[in-house]
């Protein structure tokens, strides 16, 4: 009767301790598909930006430079899930425009922008998933 109790106690133990694994397993793979999606949504944005910048004119009177990106990004059935944030500065090669935020101007060089991308998740996971990428690309 002992022995029986015994096993009984093993078994149960290494039932629980099995659950418990497989829990683990579960969330770690769903926090790395929401950081790997993050990181992927940051590149995008990143190439975004920099199309939007690109666009910009910089002889228009008022605001001509993207300083700031702000995009929302929801699932499918319509909540939000990522925020994402991209800042921009400019170094031009010559006279900065009024309204750009510029890093350096008359450079004598290509004009540049700055790109920062910061991807942060809207509470979807219990692991806070933050990315943040920058990069320096040719205008």
């Amino acid at each position: 009767m002992i022995i029986a109790i015994f096993v009984v106690v093993i078994i149960a133990g290494s039932g629980a301790f099995l659950l418990r694994n497989i829990s683990t397993g579960s969330k770690s793979a769903s926090d790395n598909y929401l950081r790997i999606q993050a990181d992927l949504l940051a590149q995008s944005a990143t190439e975004y930006a920099l199309m939007r910048a690109q666009d910009v004119n910089t002889s228009a009177v008022g605001n001509p430079c993207l300083n700031q990106l702000n995009i929302t990004v929801n699932d499918a059935s319509g909540a939000r899930m990522f925020d994402i944030n991209a800042s921009l500065a400019y170094s031009f090669n010559g006279a900065a425009p009024a309204g750009c935020t510029a890093l350096a101007s008359s450079t004598g060089k290509k004009s540049m922008v700055l790109i920062d991308i910061t991807v942060d998740d809207n509470n979807i996971s219990t692991e806070d998933i933050r990315v943040h990428k920058r990069t320096w690309q040719q205008l």
